[in-house]
């Protein structure tokens, strides 16, 4: 698999206790939700926020979700999640983001991938992906000299 090397986003999470399971260690669809969360804050740093997604009538759905776990992490640890474009997917429909999730010394503790696209909630149908979401305008947005 292609892996992008460029990181659009990263945000900084604590383990809970109410992330953890019987093993004391964070259980696996905790994972999952702290790349939700972080996906999220992502959109909304990049202008898709709620009154974007209320004008625009469109909704992000899940089409695939695949986790990787290579470290455990134990509650009260710190985990950095970052977001990098996945493989392309040939769609121009939907979209394939990398969410790596880091220790605090920097060791992989899990790769989650997912593929997305956005709903027209008028129409109940797959929307093309809007601008601010494809990876052509993301790739631009992150790469630009400062």
């Amino acid at each position: 698999m292609t892996q992008a090397t460029d990181v659009l986003y990263k945000k900084v999470i604590e383990v809970r206790w109410a992330d953890c399971d019987a093993n004391r260690h964070m259980r696996h669809t905790a994972y999952s939700d702290m790349c939700a969360h972080t996906r999220i804050s992502f959109l909304q740093n990049i202008g898709m926020d709620d009154a974007w997604f209320k004008e625009s009538g469109l909704s992000p759905v899940m089409f695939k979700e695949q986790t990787e776990y290579f470290a455990e992490m134990l509650m009260g640890e710190e985990v950095t999640i970052t977001i990098e474009l996945g493989e392309d997917t040939g769609s121009e429909k939907s979209v394939c983001w990398v969410n790596n999730l880091y220790k605090k010394d920097g060791t992989l503790a899990a790769k989650h991938q997912v593929v997305v696209g956005w709903m027209d909630l008028k129409q109940r149908k797959i929307a093309k992906l809007p601008l601010l979401a494809t990876d052509k305008y993301l790739k631009n947005l992150f790469n630009e000299p400062a």
